[in-house]
């Protein structure tokens, strides 16, 4: 049975798994941030790995490349070489982007970003990961203005059953990690719901049995269904 990680920070435990690990654009100093990619204090290797989208390992490793809304310092150098980055090979997916009312970039600088890391997805036909702290009908409003034909996948959602219907209907995917309400787990089966690790020390395959045991589904059921999920979102066979 293969486990897919939609979004992470890490390499997979386990070499069978699949992965999409996460790259910063660039990663300045954020690797100073526990949060969001491993420590360059860590092993030279890792950390290549985890910020050069060209230096994948296993035919299970993919990259995500975007900028995140904490680490916003310079709008067109960053766009630039977002664009550079997401045509290297590995990349499927644009993100982790978005909106955050809780940070110190304005809240139409990452409006900016967004629409034009939204375009990007669009042109290289590839999902969009968003990460969303307080904005939500900013958001929704976005995805009404843009029309994306590409998914946008709402990464690490602990909202509640009620925001995930929402967001559902907008036809936004939900993809759930360490910590989730149950009942918005139950409103994105079976065809809008991911699994991740992010930034968090668990295993994926945790976030599976944790997940699954909330919709009382045997594994291998719930498996079933994510590893479909992603297929679409990746267009493999």
């Amino acid at each position: 049975m293969v486990y897919y990680d939609i979004h992470t920070h890490h390499l997979p435990v386990y070499p069978e798994d699949v992965a999409i690990v996460n790259c910063l654009v660039p990663a300045l100093d954020a690797g100073s941030h526990p949060g969001q990619v491993i420590s360059r204090l860590e092993k030279a290797d890792t950390a290549g790995c985890l910020c050069d989208p060209a230096s994948s390992t296993g035919t299970g490793l993919f990259h995500s490349v975007g900028i995140h809304p904490w680490y916003i310092y310079d709008v067109e150098e960053q766009l630039t070489d977002l664009k550079r980055q997401a045509m290297l090979p590995g990349v499927v997916a644009i993100g982790e982007t978005g909106l955050d009312k809780l940070v110190e970039a304005s809240l139409e600088c990452q409006q900016e970003i967004f629409k034009v890391s939204a375009a990007f997805a669009e042109n290289l036909g590839i999902f969009l990961i968003i990460h969303c702290v307080k904005a939500w009908d900013e958001l929704i409003a976005l995805k009404k203005e843009l029309k994306p034909r590409m998914p946008w996948v709402i990464h690490g959602f602990r909202g509640n059953a009620v925001l995930a219907r929402q967001l559902i209907r907008q036809g936004f995917y939900l993809s759930f990690g360490e910590h989730f309400h149950p009942e918005a787990v139950h409103e994105a089966w079976p065809g809008y719901l991911f699994a991740e690790t992010d930034d968090r020390e668990i295993d994926i395959r945790t976030v599976y049995r944790n997940l699954s045991a909330s919709l009382n589904l045997r594994l291998e059921q719930f498996a079933g269904q994510i590893a479909e999920n992603v297929r679409d979102i990746l267009h493999l066979p």
